[in-house]
């Protein structure tokens, strides 16, 4: 009984300052909300952050986004919106255990969810783990995201990490047709064609025959 009411009392800890940072009047008018329609709240302020050039008022935006993800897990704890929320908030703020911790908890209410996927698979992204991240990106593109342009691109920058040219592009080429404009796939794909052709061009000059005077200096004496 006393382990229930601790975790009760932890829960509220993490909740309540989310719930009245905003004042009594927001909460009166957010109080006929959906646990979705308050995650829907706390995306669209993270889509007009990542918009923004200047990002160094960035706790402002964060925290607003957060605290519609709070009020949706109080009203729903097994809300993944509001997971999946959460743990881009910590992302932003590049503290990838507790989006991992936020993530994992969602996984298992729907492991086949592709958007918790993809945000586990950024999450080793950003830590440069890009075997786990494949294996997070794979299991969001089989599951719904393989039309998806993000998902696309970064597993191709994986396989290129991991010097799999073939796979890499493949999804870089999928993400081209998703987003033609796409200067940044543009010149990855660039790249890897000009990095191939120099491998290539040294690959040919170093077999060669050799002339004739390399095979007068195989038959010169011992020094």
């Amino acid at each position: 009984m006393k382990k229930i009411i601790y975790i009760l009392v932890t829960l509220s800890f993490l909740i309540v300052p989310f719930c009245t940072v905003k004042g009594n009047a927001l909460e009166s008018e957010d109080s006929i909300l959906t646990p979705n329609e308050y995650c829907a709240k706390g995306d669209k302020i993270l889509s007009h952050y990542e918009k923004l050039e200047d990002k160094t008022n960035s706790s402002k935006y964060l925290n607003a986004a957060k605290y519609y993800y709070y009020q949706a897990a109080r009203l729903d704890i097994s809300n993944i919106n509001s997971m999946v929320g959460v743990a881009r908030v910590a992302l932003y703020k590049g503290n990838t255990r507790d989006a991992k911790n936020a993530l994992m908890v969602a996984l298992n209410v729907n492991e086949n969810n592709p958007k918790v996927n993809y945000y586990l698979g950024e999450a080793f992204f950003v830590e440069g783990e890009y075997f786990q991240a494949i294996d997070f990106y794979t299991h969001a593109y089989s599951n719904g995201f393989s039309q998806d342009y993000n998902t696309n691109l970064k597993l191709g920058i994986c396989y290129e990490k991991l010097d799999d040219t073939n796979k890499s592009k493949f999804h870089y080429n999928n993400a081209l047709k998703i987003n033609p404009n796409s200067q940044e796939v543009k010149e990855r794909l660039k790249y890897m064609d000009t990095s191939e052709n120099a491998y290539r061009m040294e690959e040919n000059e170093a077999n060669e025959d050799i002339d004739a005077k390399d095979i007068e200096k195989l038959n010169m004496p011992n020094l």
